[in-house]
């Protein structure tokens, strides 16, 4: 590996073959053409709600009666599609939304839902799986790129590259009004001795690189040089929320959820690829009535704000919006006023990228208790997106070990929840 970090010039010949960087066809897009023809997502904001979306007090609302419990049901801009009381700023959106009312997942705690949801695998004790988010970073990374092109926002899972290498892992930015830690040079040290750092561990690379060089070496080495191009790219001000037009802020409000959807909106007009947004805080096994709506308005208010964010940028059509939750909350209202985990018949939303908005796809039996029509598995979510970036489902990458493993894990696309 020879970089010259001083200029800023990389020869990365061995990485650019590996992973089918710099504007050639990359091994994990479809043989077919489908990059070209059926990608109309070039990035995903993908919004996780972590603790498990209660889907009978927000999106899916035609279900018998009790199940509602508390919430009671409004109608939308759309004939047909009703919602929750708790989503009045959305309902006005909903031409623009594609309600999923059918997932299913095999995993019913936490951790194991959350795992399964973000990678589409089941945890193993032996290895630690990609997220998507991941698996786009790695497969539609070009050299030109500026940016990271894995961003997690907000607290949580912070967005794990698995067995991948690390420069594949989500850059992490906890507190959106305060951007990125360390990513100036310390005022402390000129430019000049910088520069003559970097040569000098530029010079200890390459003797390193020749005697005792691996990938995981080479890995190490081009996530620095790649953290360099990135402190000195123009684009960086992307996490900058105070340069954005005022009139696009002022769509947000004041929460840390609507502040994080506002920094994703700016990501992905520099050409992030993949941005994940952060809100927790849905487990109600009680009160769920009295805790809920707080967050039922966060998530309104934000996703709402989003929408028009992008639609007035001209995004929206190139951007696929995700909303999603590790499994939902059961029909029943437990004894503590709360609702217990479901994974069988819960519900996500896509917007943007040609998504067959203003509809419904998939139910559940009147009862809530399972899914019904049009099942969902969340390996077939996970497919589904990345078919729409134009990526193959079925890329595989071996683990470590030489295992190989599948993006989607053998989930199929869904290309009818587009036009």
């Amino acid at each position: 590996m020879n970089l010259d970090l001083g200029d800023k010039k990389m020869n990365r010949r061995d990485f650019i073959y590996r992973v089918g960087m710099a504007g050639m066809s990359l091994p994990c897009l479809n043989a077919t053409g489908a990059s070209a023809q059926t990608s109309k997502a070039k990035s995903v904001i993908y919004i996780f709600l972590q603790g498990g979306l209660s889907q009978y007090d927000s999106f899916n609302v035609e279900v018998d009666k009790p199940v509602l419990g508390k919430s009671t049901i409004i109608k939308s801009n759309v004939d047909g599609v009703r919602v929750s009381n708790y989503y009045p700023k959305l309902a006005r959106q909903m031409d623009q939304v594609l309600v999923l009312n059918a997932m299913k997942t095999n995993q019913g705690a936490h951790p194991a839902g959350i795992y399964k949801m973000l990678t589409g695998y089941n945890p193993r004790s032996t290895v630690t799986h990609p997220e998507l988010g991941a698996w786009v970073n790695k497969c539609l990374t070009r050299e030109r790129d500026s940016l990271p092109n894995f961003v997690s926002i907000g607290n949580g899972r912070a967005g794990s590259a698995g067995f991948f290498p690390g420069q594949w892992a989500a850059l992490p930015v906890k507190d959106p009004d305060k951007g990125i830690d360390f990513v100036k040079r310390n005022e402390s040290l000129g430019e000049n001795a910088f520069k003559k750092r970097l040569n000098i561990l530029d010079s200890l690379n390459k003797d390193f690189e020749k005697d005792f060089g691996s990938k995981d070496t080479r890995s190490y080495v081009d996530t620095y040089a790649g953290s360099l191009k990135f402190m000195n790219s123009n684009d960086i001000d992307a996490f900058e929320l105070k340069n954005e037009n005022p009139h696009i802020v002022n769509l947000y409000g004041k929460s840390e959820f609507s502040r994080s959807c506002l920094m994703a909106g700016r990501l992905v007009e520099r050409g992030v690829r993949f941005v994940k947004v952060n809100l927790g805080g849905w487990d109600y096994h009680d009160g769920i009535y009295d805790k809920m709506p707080a967050n039922a308005n966060r998530l309104d208010s934000g996703l709402s704000s989003l929408l028009t964010h992008l639609g007035q940028k001209g995004l929206l059509d190139s951007t696929l919006v995700v909303v999603s939750t590790e499994f939902g909350r059961k029909p029943d209202v437990n004894p503590n006023r709360g609702r217990d985990h479901h994974p069988d018949g819960f519900t996500c939303l896509i917007a943007g990228a040609g998504v067959k908005a203003g509809q419904i796809y998939g139910s559940t039996t009147k009862d809530g208790k399972h899914a019904d029509e049009d099942v969902l598995d969340v390996t077939d979510f996970n497919a589904s997106i990345a078919w729409r970036l134009g990526i193959d489902p079925g890329y595989e990458e071996n683990s470590a070990s030489g295992r190989p493993f599948e993006l989607a894990n053998k989930g199929k696309a869904h290309k009818e929840l587009f036009s």
